[in-house]
């Protein structure tokens, strides 16, 4: 007379589907309980039924309903912990940040960022390059170890002024041997404007037109 009783798996509609799975065990239990009574009003008095089945199944009952309950404080849980998360990425709005990241913002002719060139390096250039791959200037950088600061007005070597926009910088470090040297960055600071959800996922708008993801921010002041 076992009934069966499927197990309950936490998710991102945990409190939805714990609603349902409780529905679902009282509905069980109360069919169980159908049958366990029609069993015994009907039995053999002098061939008494095997209560063994009865105990395993109340135990399997049992099992199920604490794992429903505890979903259903995970679904809790979860749904605090997205709360407490959006709350913290609307905390920064209007504060400056640090980004990595080699895109940056072009915004009404001006651009600033950081490089970091890495030990080993004997010559580096660093290149801006736009929306279409194309390098629209190139600079000599220090090929020292170290940080140093890149500002860029828009305009190509030929003086042609380019528009705002995304652009994305290129450091190529190069050995004594012409072959490349990694761990080269580029950081800069912005202001975070807005925070909105696209694709699935966090995205910070700043203040040069440049738009991140959450781990692309080092820090906050």
């Amino acid at each position: 007379m076992a009934m069966s009783v499927s197990g309950i798996s936490g998710s991102d509609g945990a409190q939805t589907t714990t609603k349902t799975a409780q529905t679902q065990l009282t509905a069980d239990i109360n069919a169980f309980l159908k049958l366990m009574v029609a069993q015994v009003r009907n039995q053999d008095p002098t061939k008494p039924m095997d209560s063994t089945q009865w105990v395993a199944q109340l135990a399997q009952f049992s099992t199920v309903e604490q794992q429903v309950q505890s979903n259903g404080k995970l679904g809790d849980v979860l749904t605090e912990l997205k709360s407490t998360s959006e709350r913290i990425d609307l905390g920064y709005i209007g504060r400056k940040v640090e980004v990595e990241g080699a895109e940056v913002g072009l915004k009404e002719g001006k651009l600033a960022a950081r490089y970091s060139v890495p030990k080993g390096a004997t010559s580096v250039g660093v290149h801006i390059v736009d929306a279409d791959g194309t390098v629209v200037r190139s600079f000599d950088g220090n090929s020292s170890a170290g940080t140093y600061d890149l500002a860029w007005d828009g305009t190509t070597s030929d003086g042609v002024r380019l528009p705002d926009g995304a652009y994305t910088i290129f450091v190529d470090a190069r050995d004594e041997a012409g072959k490349a040297v990694a761990g080269t960055s580029v950081t800069y600071d912005a202001t975070v404007t807005r925070v909105r959800r696209a694709e699935g996922e966090t995205r910070f708008d700043l203040s040069n037109g440049v738009s991140v993801a959450r781990d692309a921010i080092l820090s906050a002041a």
